[in-house]
């Protein structure tokens, strides 16, 4: 028998998931519904009984009838429900709007069910760095939702994710916007000749962890790493977030050298050992895997 909170979750997820295939943003359902937003982002994490009045506003806004949001057209897939990590809970970060690690645990276990939602044939196709990009994004879009914060409207703006006050910034404001939360992806670096191929699982191979940055200014930032570790099919495993580390006291030094200004490439400055010990003492989650455990305690240089 499940219980309320299992109900309440389920309820919640299946509001997001039609609210997201009709393209409403939190805010825009809320307005619909005539609710107020933060009540609205409860439902949607399973945190508020719901009376029937407002089930009745939420079909009517989404323009289904009550019974579609206790039918999820999606069963919850297996890597949703399958990842376990370990979590540092006493993590809040203030960005001009607060994220705890209970934010960022939901937030990787949703981009986990979306990544594997696509087609496995896309991984296939891009290389490794286009993979972080695309984490990346889905996870800044999680995170968002969850903290109502806003993902940065512009391409190059920075920081990924600011307060939902920054929806009227001009695009120069938001090309370096005071407040807010940057977000680094990074699949690690393997020996070479590893040659491994794209769903298999990286760790093994792991020599070293680096997130990279356009520029040696970045203070703090929520740096994740993706591997392939998610639900098997065909013998070929899906990516997910296989930990999470913050760090708000970068410097200067903890960023090498900038490289890549010649050519096509692409300015860029790999994060020093010093910056990847303070990222390891700031762990948020870590997949609740022995081997991935071990190897990210070592290779960041702290404790579980």
């Amino acid at each position: 028998m499940k219980t309320s909170g299992h109900i309440k979750q389920e309820f919640g997820n299946r509001v997001r998931e039609l609210r997201k295939q009709k393209g409403l943003s939190q805010e825009d359902f809320a307005f619909e519904c005539q609710l107020d937003r933060t009540y609205v982002s409860q439902v949607e994490q399973g945190k508020r009984n719901i009376s029937l009045q407002n089930i009745w506003a939420m079909a009517d806004a989404l323009s289904v009838p009550i019974s579609a949001l206790f039918i999820s057209k999606h069963p919850p897939t297996s890597a949703f429900t399958s990842l376990v990590y370990m979590e540092q809970t006493d993590i809040f970060i203030d960005s001009g709007f607060t994220v705890a690690s209970k934010d960022i645990l939901s937030a990787s276990i949703s981009t986990a069910s979306q990544m594997e939602l696509l087609p496995f044939s896309l991984y296939q196709s891009i290389d490794l760095k286009t993979l972080s990009s695309i984490t990346g994004a889905i996870f800044a879009g999680c995170l968002a939702e969850q903290v109502g914060a806003l993902v940065n409207p512009i391409e190059k703006g920075h920081p990924d994710i600011i307060p939902i006050k920054g929806r009227n910034a001009t695009e120069a404001q938001l090309r370096n916007y005071p407040e807010g939360l940057e977000i680094k992806v990074t699949v690690g670096n393997v020996a070479k000749g590893s040659d491994l191929q794209i769903g298999t699982p990286r760790i093994a191979s792991l020599t070293g962890i680096t997130w990279q940055a356009h520029h040696r200014e970045v203070k703090s930032l929520l740096g994740l790493i993706v591997d392939f570790a998610g639900t098997m099919r065909d013998a070929r495993r899906y990516p997910v977030v296989t930990a999470v580390f913050y760090a708000d006291a970068l410097t200067t030094d903890d960023w090498g050298e900038i490289s890549g200004t010649t050519g096509r490439n692409t300015k860029v400055t790999g994060m020093r050992s010093s910056g990847k010990s303070k990222m390891g003492n700031g762990w948020i989650i870590v997949l609740d895997q022995t081997e991935y455990r071990k190897k990210y305690t070592r290779l960041l240089n702290f404790k579980l």
